[in-house]
């Protein structure tokens, strides 16, 4: 009796081996193409600001009363134009660098640089405000001088030179201060 090999699978007769496990080649990624960035053109009569975040950054300037809505598509636009002259001016120096992102360097440069945009000196400092430390720093390194600081008044360090603690006063108006040996007496 011969047993077809379709059958003889289905009755389970004959052991079934699964796939091999068959790796796909590896394709490299594809470098990102450069694209143009997208033109965005302002319907005429349209702003492309929100016109009623406008009117209340306008509102509030407390001297304003009442701004026509013309005026605000105005001041819309203007905007508009601010942000695109600032922009267009702070990626040339970014495409200097051979970057497609703006940094705060590239605008902080425009500031000074651009006479037109001077105004912004203020507001924009050159360098970026330091942000707290997110790791605590030891402390042979906080100063290499080795002067006391300010800190060093108010905080009590085991083993002093003296067995009494300093003696810390509070002003009226919540700032603090320490209290010297001769100054001690006065206010007992």
């Amino acid at each position: 009796m011969e047993v077809d090999p379709s059958t003889a699978e289905a009755s389970g007769s004959k052991a079934t081996n699964p796939a091999p496990f068959v790796e796909e080649p590896l394709v490299p990624k594809k470098k990102k193409e450069k694209r143009e960035p997208a033109k965005v053109e302002r319907p005429p009569g349209k702003t492309l600001l929100p016109v009623s975040k406008v009117q209340h950054i306008i509102k509030a300037d407390k001297d304003i009363a009442i701004v026509a809505k013309e005026a605000t598509f105005l001041i819309c636009c203007a905007a508009e134009e601010f942000i695109k002259r600032f922009g267009e001016a702070a990626m040339v120096l970014a495409e200097r660098d051979k970057r497609t992102t703006l940094q705060y360097k590239d605008i902080a440069t425009v500031v000074r640089k651009a006479d037109e945009f001077l105004f912004l000196e203020e507001i924009i400092p050159w360098t970026i405000p330091e942000a707290p430390a997110k790791r605590k720093v030891k402390d042979s390194n906080i100063l290499a001088s080795g002067a006391p600081t300010l800190l060093d008044q108010f905080m009590v360090k085991p083993g002093g030179d003296s067995g009494e603690e300093p003696r810390i006063i509070i002003n009226e108006d919540g700032t603090m201060q320490v209290a010297d040996s001769e100054m001690t007496d006065d206010f007992v």
